[in-house]
């Protein structure tokens, strides 16, 4: 299979329709994510779409959530403010291996879907870094009670490099607790490093997460589905107006 390491190329190539006979399945293989586009007869549903992919995953809200501002909430997902780039299942029981949403609404500015590639990642990323994320536990713990799905085990704790499951290669998995927000709906912190170091791994993180050729900016637009291979790509999300609608409806799988 025949893969780029540079994120410019994957969005321009990791597009088709929403038709039943769309190639979304082998998109997806190929670059760890696919938008599909509205245009063409009888588009899929989105359960329909995520229904190859395996069974639904349950929160504490159900298997389906619409993401868009709700006033008071704890959660940042409900707010518009931008939540950094991270691996989803960090915080929850549940393990998440695809995340399908599809646009209802978009901004006219803002509210990015940002998607930041393994492979890019380990392809650019600084020698001395990537050697420090092989020997480190990262630790992650929720604030947002009654919403995720309880760890009886307590807080996730895990290595920032994982293993690609369709490459083989270095997958990047984590949640950047960066920069600081007292309101931020997750916490994390580099196990035996005290706060401030946490803080520099995550804004070096943040620097080379942050690069065209790393990074894809996905701007909505209503009818398009995007779907994502949790185990292979980050996502984040840029702030957005709270005047402006942004409504996504989101269906995980494990």
């Amino acid at each position: 299979m025949d893969v780029t390491t540079d994120m410019r190329d994957s969005a321009a190539d990791a597009r088709c329709g929403r038709s039943a006979s769309a190639m979304y399945l082998e998109n997806l293989e190929r670059h760890g994510f696919v938008v599909l586009e509205p245009e063409g007869p009888d588009p899929m549903s989105l359960e329909d779409i995520m229904a190859p992919l395996g069974e639904a995953a349950s929160y504490g809200f159900g298997t389906q959530l619409i993401q868009e501002q709700r006033p008071g909430t704890d959660n940042s997902q409900f707010r518009t403010g931008a939540i950094p780039m991270h691996t989803d299942a960090l915080l929850n029981a549940n393990r998440v291996s695809y995340i399908g949403l599809e646009c209802l609404e978009a901004p006219d500015e803002g509210g990015q879907t940002l998607i930041a590639g393994s492979r890019a990642f380990f392809a650019t990323a600084p020698a001395a870094l990537v050697d420090t994320l092989r020997g480190i536990r990262i630790e992650y713990w929720s604030r947002v009670s009654g919403f995720y799905v309880e760890r009886p085990d307590g807080n996730l704790v895990v290595p920032p490099v994982q293993q690609d499951p369709v490459t083989g290669g270095d997958a990047l998995w984590v949640g950047l607790d960066y920069p600081e927000d007292p309101e931020r709906n997750y916490g994390a912190a580099v196990v035996g490093y005290t706060r401030t170091q946490s803080l520099e791994l995550f804004a070096a993180l943040d620097r080379s997460l942050n690069r065209p050729e790393v990074t894809y900016a996905h701007r909505w637009r209503p009818g398009q589905v995007l779907v994502m291979d949790n185990r292979r790509v980050l996502h984040a999300r840029t702030a957005y107006a709270p005047e402006c609608p942004r409504k996504l409806r989101r269906i995980s799988v494990s």
